[in-house]
């Protein structure tokens, strides 16, 4: 465990970041290869992180990736484990994430929330899927769970990274920046405990990250984000083609002007859709060559 530090950004964790510790003890992960990046807790919990001997620096900034990227800006290993202090990550999968990373190449290892989903709130739940689904069409990878806050990184891919995304969005950038630089993004089943203390996550934030994802599609591929704005054009299209259908068959009323109006806005809009499909392919067809030139 000597290659891995550990970062727990926290923020009033008191009730739970003490199990949470003498569970990395157990691993065994050593106290100076554990950084809490405290937010100014009000409750203690940095004193419980010193009483137990471990490192412990205040972030600059607000939220949970600003604390997440001066924890890492902190690590001098090759890899690093981001993990949430609420108690909902068992540590002991943390073997099993560097294992998976230095047998299969992996730029980042997710731990995958299969196992105990129902301590998942059902609007999180729904939200991940969503958010995951969209990620692994943007770049045609196959994950189950892009939000977990539980992943390993190779920071040796990571220093270059330029973070903007805020809050809760920092796991989808981290992940972005390892497909868009043509790394694997691996993946590890891991239980999802019900977490202790008050819960931090609302529905605003899953919102937000969709935002935030749609940003990210920008800068990685903003010919498809252009297609993809472009293809609404379809809704008020069809609306508008409904409206001029009705009152021709059932009213006998011709709108000339509105018909034509209707089929070159649904014509523009499927035509985006198609471009923003063939961008999409284009895009994932650059990757592997990428990944392939790379690899030999």
């Amino acid at each position: 465990m000597s290659q891995v530090t550990v970062v727990i950004p926290v923020l009033n964790e008191r009730e739970a970041l003490e199990k949470v510790l003498n569970e990395l003890f157990e691993v065994p992960i050593p106290r100076e290869r554990i950084i809490i990046v405290d937010g100014h807790s009000t409750d203690g919990t940095d004193k419980i992180a010193r009483k137990l001997g471990v490192k412990v620096v205040y972030q600059n900034g607000k939220g949970k990736a600003d604390a997440v990227k001066e924890g890492l800006s902190l690590v001098e290993t090759k890899y690093a484990v981001i993990m949430d202090g609420d108690y909902t990550y068992p540590a002991r999968y943390i073997p099993r994430l560097l294992e998976e990373a230095v047998v299969r190449r992996c730029g980042e290892v997710i731990g995958a929330r299969i196992h105990g989903r129902e301590n998942i709130p059902l609007l999180n739940r729904l939200g991940n899927r969503i958010i995951t689904l969209f990620f692994n069409v943007l770049y045609g990878t196959r994950l189950r769970d892009v939000l977990s806050g539980m992943y390993l990184v190779d920071m040796e891919h990571l220093r270059d990274a330029t973070y903007e995304m805020k809050g809760f969005s920092i796991e989808v950038e981290i992940a972005s920046h390892m497909a868009g630089s043509i790394l694997d993004i691996c993946e590890v089943p891991i239980e999802y405990r019900e977490r202790l203390g008050e819960k931090k996550l609302k529905a605003v934030h899953g919102l937000k990250i969709a935002i935030d994802l749609l940003r990210l599609v920008w800068r990685y591929n903003p010919v498809l984000f252009i297609f993809m704005v472009a293809s609404l054009l379809v809704i008020p299209g069809l609306a508008l083609g409904a409206y001029v259908a009705y009152y021709y068959f059932f009213e006998g009323v011709r709108y000339h002007v509105k018909g034509i109006i209707a089929i070159v806005l649904t014509a523009s809009g499927f035509n985006a859709l198609l471009l923003g499909v063939l961008s999409l392919y284009l895009k994932r067809m650059e990757l592997r060559l990428r990944k392939l030139v790379t690899r030999k």
